[in-house]
């Protein structure tokens, strides 16, 4: 028996099509993410035993980045879109401590090593994630066209961004949330977060789910796999040796 508690409507699955995101929705209660914060805290003091970088597929080797990122709020939800087969790719943190630059506006697609590039990510916010201290922003129904990316200006955190003269950002969505709430969009939808200007740090987790019918060109690490979190892999491309 599959969790229909979470399952979407047929006006989500449709806002989804049209607009390239949902949400948000809530995984947990604000109070039981708080409880969670200072465990997370810690693992983003610890090296990852196959990489370098601590914000990296902690999903991988803590028991409490897995149950969030394979939550049933998140999973079924992912699955009344995309269908029942599910792989959970890759999980980062997003930590922005007071001063953290500008994420500029970007497709996710630009810079993922996958063919096709059909992924399905959820943002879950760890702390509070308002406009005071830059929140997620996404402009809806940009995941329609692709964007160019070109260089990054010396002010981003990313080395590359959107094409500013493709962009039109006047209709944009602020995606505040309370900890414990997460989004959902997909591989084209233009978003980005502005340089935190408050003194309130904003962590966020992103969640990246694939199809079986994608394959991953360019693995992070060694030790990296694919987690099978809904259904089963019937295609079976990206077995490692």
């Amino acid at each position: 028996m599959h969790n229909t508690e979470y399952q979407l409507s047929l006006e989500e699955t449709d806002q989804f099509r049209q607009q390239g995101y949902l949400g948000p929705y809530a995984l947990c209660s604000p109070e039981e993410m708080q409880e969670k914060q200072p465990e997370i805290e810690k693992i983003l003091e610890t090296d990852a035993p196959d990489h370098k970088n601590r914000v990296h597929n902690r999903h991988l080797d803590f028991p409490l980045i897995h149950n969030l990122a394979t939550h049933p709020s998140i999973v079924t939800r992912m699955a009344s879109l995309y269908g029942p087969d599910l792989l959970l790719w890759r999980t980062n943190f997003f930590v922005k401590e007071p001063g953290a630059k500008e994420i500029p506006w970007h497709q996710d697609f630009n810079y993922w090593p996958l063919e096709p590039p059909i992924i399905i990510s959820a943002w879950i916010a760890v702390d509070s994630a308002t406009l005071e201290n830059s929140c997620l922003q996404i402009v809806p129904g940009s995941h329609k066209k692709v964007i160019p990316h070109v260089k990054a200006t010396s002010d981003m955190a990313f080395g590359q961004m959107g094409d500013l003269n493709y962009i039109d950002t006047n209709n944009h969505v602020s995606l505040e949330m309370q900890p414990g709430e997460f989004v959902l969009f997909n591989e084209r939808t233009l978003h980005h977060s502005e340089a935190n200007r408050s003194n309130k740090r904003r962590i966020g987790l992103a969640v990246r789910v694939i199809l079986p019918i994608v394959k991953v060109l360019n693995w992070d690490s060694t030790e990296h796999h694919l987690i099978g979190i809904h259904g089963e892999d019937r295609v079976q491309i990206n077995e490692r040796s």
